[in-house]
């Protein structure tokens, strides 16, 4: 159970820094992630099936065309059309407006929100494919963005500014993805639901002495089917769950 903890939290740190470097990683980087843990051909192949249903290439950036719908293909290319006449700033010019905003300079508001426009855009990719339209995600990313202007502090560094207004832009549209009765799965990260698999899978084994079934699990632990077969197939399975791929 602990090398799976390991697995899952190193699949959640390798996520997070695809996402920072352009949804983009490096067999490379793979490799490196996971030097303290065993594994084949086979199970390296899952990892990088698993990045790529995350939005992350690798080797070569990620085709999000390829997981675009019709009506958010026709959305996207409306709003980017919209966006023609907006500057696109570099992170130079950005950084500069976030400390001169957020030490009282306000008249630049609305520099700064252009600023993060076609952020917004490709952030919003990186959710298509989820049953959220896009129209959806950036409308949510820019209502975020006015929200969070408002709460900058003035003695955080540009690059942390930035950070964290990206990261909130994130968790507003990663709030549209869950259901609104399902609280655990809204708070937690994948990596803290998927630990929380494992936890259950072990009380439960412990309180019936027996192995255990999926549809068990699910019952107990209120998980989705689907997100258990997902940690079964990512960790390389667990040996007291019954589960035949």
């Amino acid at each position: 159970m602990d090398e799976k903890k390991l697995f899952i939290a190193q699949m959640d740190k390798l996520i997070k820094y695809g996402r920072e470097n352009g949804n983009l990683v490096t067999k490379q980087d793979v490799d490196t992630f996971f030097k303290d843990i065993p594994f084949d051909d086979e199970k390296k192949q899952l990892i990088y099936n698993f990045l790529y249903d995350s939005r992350i290439g690798v080797d070569e950036p990620f085709d999000f065309d390829e997981v675009l719908d019709e009506e958010d293909v026709d959305f996207l290319q409306m709003y980017i059309d919209e966006l023609e006449d907006v500057k696109k700033y570099t992170q130079k010019e950005k950084h500069d407006i976030l400390k001169r905003y957020a030490s009282g300079e306000t008249s630049l508001k609305e520099s700064l929100i252009e600023s993060y426009l076609h952020d917004i855009v490709d952030m919003s990719k990186l959710y298509t494919g989820s049953g959220v339209p896009i129209e959806d995600l950036i409308g949510e990313g820019n209502v975020a963005l006015a929200v969070i202007l408002e709460s900058l502090d003035p003695k955080s560094s540009a690059r942390e500014l930035d950070g964290f207004i990206t990261d909130s832009i994130m968790s507003a549209m990663e709030e549209l993805l869950y259901d609104d009765n399902n609280e655990t799965a809204k708070s937690n990260t994948w990596a803290e639901n998927a630990n929380e698999v494992l936890d259950k899978a072990k009380e439960l084994y412990e309180t019936l002495q027996r192995n255990i079934t999926i549809e068990e699990l699910c019952k107990f632990g209120d998980f989705e089917e689907d997100f258990i077969k997902e940690v079964l197939q990512i960790t390389g399975g667990i040996e007291i769950i019954d589960y035949k791929p």
